[in-house]
């Protein structure tokens, strides 16, 4: 699946599917399981936990909504991708290159969308486990917009890496 994934997508200035650039090298290094995040996601659970027994009780039901609002945009949004580039091994031809920024820009689009369905919904059933998860899909959104400020600007004149080999391949 990797072998057909890079014949046909690929991202500059660094060839990633992770967006999150503290898991970068271990999906570069195609690496199964990464300790590095299990550690972060053993750290969180500890942090939550702890964390609902030092917070007040009315602010349980916020804090859960954005603890679990994180955890299913990030699955969503994999989900998602899943599905796009399964549904593009038939009927897409070429190969596409994307600029990091392009990919954040959008992934940022994304959570903001989800964001806006969130808060119409959580003014509608007044829960505070959704607008928890109102306040994940802004943060979310957020968090791509400040990854961005690490990843190099697209030029004026942008064009893919090795556009020279590239055309040889028609």
């Amino acid at each position: 699946m990797k072998k057909h994934y890079f014949k046909h997508y690929q991202s500059y200035p660094i060839n990633t599917i992770e967006g999150n650039p503290m898991l970068q090298k271990d999906i570069a290094k195609n690496k199964l399981i990464s300790i590095k995040h299990i550690l972060v996601s053993l750290a969180i659970g500890i942090a939550v936990y702890f964390a609902l027994t030092i917070i007040p009780n009315e602010w349980c039901e916020l804090f859960l909504g954005y603890v679990w609002g994180l955890f299913l945009l990030v699955i969503t949004q994999h989900l998602s991708n899943l599905f796009g580039y399964r549904a593009g091994r038939k009927g897409l031809h070429g190969k596409l290159w994307m600029h990091q920024r392009t990919g954040l820009i959008t992934q940022s689009g994304r959570y903001f969308s989800t964001f806006l369905l969130m808060l119409i919904l959580s003014f509608i059933s007044k829960s505070h486990f959704i607008f928890g998860m109102t306040i994940a899909g802004f943060t979310s959104a957020l968090r791509q917009f400040i990854w961005i400020r690490k990843v190099p600007k697209i030029k004026d004149d942008d064009s893919p890496p090795n556009i020279a080999e590239a055309s040889k391949l028609k």
